[in-house]
C-alpha cells in the first residue's frame, strides 16, 4: 500500500492540485484501488471514493478506514511527509512497516502518458513564443525584462516558475536572479524561462550577444550548440542518461572547457520542475519511451559571460522528439 501526502503526489494520482496548508491529507494506493483522506472543507473538490474529516476529528481514523481491505503490513509513504502527518500514518496502521514510497513515484512518474507530454508541449510552445516575441533594448534592467516575460506567460495561461534574465558577466553565474544590472550594447544575455500548463513544467534557455559578438563568444556559442547536438543524437530508448551527459560534456572536454561546464546536461520534466530522469555523469537512469527531458549544455567564464543552451525533448519508441 502506498500513501501519498504531498501536494505533487497527490495531483499525480487524482489530478487535482490541493492545498491542506497544516491540514491531513492523503492518497491511498494499493492495486488500482485509489481513495482520497481530505478535509471537510475540501471534499467536494475532489472525486472518486473520498473520505473526509472535520476539524476535530481525528484523520488517523478515517485513513484506517479509507485503507480497509488493503494489505498494511507495509506502507509505503511519500519522502516529503511532514513529521505532524507521519504520525497521524503511524497511528492508523500501528503494526505497519513504514518505507519510503519515492522510487516508487519517481519510477512512476518518469515515463509520461501521452496527455502529460501534451501538456508539457504546451507549455514549451507557449514559452517559446513568449521569447520570441521579447524584445530588449539598451537600459532594462534583467527585473524589467523578467516582469515582461512572467507576465506575458501569465496572460498565455500559463503558472511562471522560476525566470532568470543574465546581463554581462551575471550570465557567468548559472543560477543568478534578476538584478537591477541594465543592458548595455555589446553583452551576453541569457534568458532561462520556466512556467507550468495545468500543472506541467517546460523549460526553455536562449542564450545571445546584444551587439556583434566578439569572435571567442561565437566560438563558444558554436562549441555550446555542438555538445547540444550530440547529447540529443545519443538520446536513444535504452540509453544510458549519463552516456547522454557524457556526450555534451566529451565534445566541451576536448576543446579544453571542460572545467567551465560546472552542471549536470539535463534534468526530467513534468509535474515539478526537476524530476527523473537525471542526465548526469553519475545516473544510473535508462532511457525510457515517455520520458521528458532537458537538454541543456553550457560553458560559464567567470567574470566574463556563460552560454546555455536549453532545449526540451521527450523519448519515443524509435528515437527522441523536441517539443
Amino acid at each position: 500500500m502506498i500513501i501519498a501526502t504531498t501536494t505533487v503526489n497527490f495531483a499525480y494520482l487524482t489530478g487535482v492540485w490541493l492545498e491542506t496548508y497544516e491540514r491531513f491529507k492523503a492518497v491511498v494506493k494499493c492495486g488500482d484501488y485509489i481513495a482520497v483522506v481530505v478535509p471537510a472543507l475540501d471534499a467536494e473538490r475532489v472525486g472518486g471514493r473520498v473520505y473526509s474529516y472535520r476539524d476535530g476529528e481525528d484523520p488517523a481514523v478515517v485513513l484506517k478506514d479509507a485503507a480497509r481491505g488493503c494489505e498494511s503490513q507495509v506502507v509505503y509513504v511519500d519522502g516529503g511527509t511532514t513529521l505532524r502527518h507521519f504520525e497521524i500514518i503511524k497511528r492508523a496502521f500501528p503494526g505497519a512497516e513504514l518505507r519510503l514510497a519515492d522510487d516508487l513515484f519517481r519510477q512512476m512518474r518518469a515515463i509520461k502518458r501521452e496527455e502529460e507530454v501534451e501538456k508539457i508541449k504546451r507549455a514549451v510552445e507557449e514559452i517559446r513564443r513568449v521569447l520570441e516575441a521579447l524584445e530588449l533594448a539598451p537600459g532594462v534592467s534583467e527585473r524589467e525584462a523578467a516582469f515582461f516575460i512572467y507576465k506575458a506567460l501569465y496572460e498565455a495561461g500559463l503558472e511562471p516558475g522560476p525566470i532568470l534574465v543574465q546581463f554581462g558577466q551575471n550570465t557567468s553565474l548559472p543560477h543568478q536572479e534578476p538584478t537591477g544590472k541594465k543592458l548595455q550594447r555589446g553583452e551576453a544575455v541569457v534568458l532561462d524561462v520556466t512556467a507550468s500548463y495545468r500543472g506541467y513544467f517546460g523549460d526553455l534557455t536562449k542564450s545571445f550577444y546584444y551587439g556583434e559578438p566578439p569572435a571567442h563568444y561565437a566560438e563558444v556559442y558554436r562549441l555550446v550548440e555542438e555538445a547540444q547536438l550530440s547529447a540529443l543524437k545519443a538520446a536513444r530508448p535504452g540509453a544510458l542518461a549519463s552516456d547522454v551527459d557524457k556526450a555534451a560534456r566529451s565534445v566541451i572536454e576536448t576543446r579544453g572547457y571542460g572545467r567551465y561546464f560546472i552542471h549536470r546536461t539535463g534534468h526530467g520534466l513534468g509535474l515539478e520542475l526537476h524530476e527523473a530522469p537525471d542526465i548526469s555523469p553519475g545516473s544510473g537512469d535508462l532511457l525510457q519511451p515517455g520520458m521528458v527531458f532537458t537538454i541543456e549544455p553550457g560553458v560559464y567564464i567567470p567574470g566574463k559571460y556563460g552560454v546555455r543552451l536549453e532545449i526540451d525533448v521527450v523519448v519515443r519508441e524509435k528515437g527522441t522528439e523536441i517539443l
